[in-house]
């Protein structure tokens, strides 16, 4: 009898010890699959990376199409899975893109397209123009020089009247039928650090993630240079971001720098040959966050037969400003604002 006992006694053991040793080894072995099939799917980026490769400008231009506001486009721009994967302090996460309103509202609109690689810098990525053109609304996309190279120019045009009215998204603002329908010109309220609720600095994603995001945007009808309605048009009206560039912030490489963001670059790059820190940081909606500075390389795919960063290619195919008409607003929707150090501002909440 104490023989089965003692039996019995070795056999529950042995079972405990084996339940023991699956629960420990195999649930990380699992997970160790998983984190390398990962790491197989989506390769480390490169460093080198050019800024330009992050913002596609055709797909900005079929973008532009969609949306009939500044605000809107701000937050079409910046939501996850969106055509923004530019990361121009190189952390490796997506620069938040600021847009701000200028020109005439009843007749040219402009929208600035800004980042802010680092605290107190702005740099210029691109500026887009719609001129109303009977039912026609006129767009064309400039990128910047520094990013683009000279000459990164594409042109489009869409019905002035949305075809569809669909839902509202959070922070995008009132829904406009029209580009020209007379409206307060949105500048955005936020800045480096503090951002809209729906906004976190995502990863970067690799080549093959961002050209199916671009792919999925009709650009058939999308030219290479000036429009030539905006072209010949006497109405000019003048972004007030022109030339605005960033200096320290900037650690992916640029097409055309200026001899000052030369010099930088120069600087980070023998900082960290020599063990210096040359990292960028970047808070992260209303958190300081210190992120590594890791490389990304990721390309681009065109359906076009030229190339969306400005080259050819041979491929197939808080508070508001005075009010309506031509003034400025930093009113929004539905967005959380974070106060900061810096003081006091004042928000207009929409609903």
């Amino acid at each position: 009898m104490k023989a089965i006992k003692i039996a019995l006694v070795m056999i529950l053991l042995l079972n405990g010890v084996y339940s023991l040793h699956n629960w420990l080894f195999s649930d990380s072995r699992s997970t160790s699959f998983n984190e390398e099939h990962a790491a197989v799917e989506e390769p480390m980026l490169e460093a080198e990376t050019e800024a330009a490769a992050g913002l596609d400008l055709l797909g900005l231009t079929a973008l532009v199409k969609e949306i009939r506001s500044g605000q809107e486009l701000e937050r079409r721009l910046n939501e996850k899975e969106g055509i923004n994967n530019i990361d121009l302090n190189g952390d490796n996460r997506v620069d938040y893109l600021f847009v701000e309103e200028y020109g005439e509202a009843e007749r040219k609109i402009g929208y600035s397209i800004t980042a802010q690689p680092v605290k107190g810098e702005v740099q210029e990525v691109a500026d887009v123009t719609v001129e109303k053109n009977g039912d026609r609304a006129e767009i064309q996309v400039t990128g910047n020089e520094q990013i683009y190279g000279a000459n990164a120019i594409f042109n489009d045009w869409t019905p002035v009247e949305r075809s569809q009215e669909g839902a509202t998204q959070e922070g995008s603002g009132p829904r406009y039928s029209s580009y020209f329908y007379p409206h307060p010109l949105w500048i955005s309220p936020w800045f480096f650090g503090f951002y809209p609720s729906f906004f976190s600095p995502f990863p970067v994603v690799h080549t093959r993630s961002y050209a199916n995001r671009v792919n999925s945007f009709d650009t058939s009808t999308t030219k290479k240079g000036l429009n030539n309605y905006q072209k010949t048009s006497p109405t000019k009206v003048a972004n007030p971001n022109k030339g605005k560039v960033a200096n320290k912030g900037i650690a992916r490489s640029l097409k055309n720098p200026t001899s000052t963001q030369k010099q930088f670059q120069v600087n980070r790059k023998q900082n960290l040959k020599s063990g210096g820190f040359g990292r960028s940081s970047r808070p992260a909606t209303g958190t300081q966050l210190s992120k590594s500075s890791a490389g990304s390389s990721f390309g681009t795919s065109s359906k076009s037969n030229v190339n969306r960063f400005g080259t050819s290619q041979k491929s197939g195919s808080t508070s508001s400003r005075s009010s309506l008409f031509g003034s400025r607003s930093k009113s929004f929707s539905s967005g959380s604002f974070r106060s900061s150090s810096l003081g006091s501002r004042s928000f207009s909440f929409g609903k």
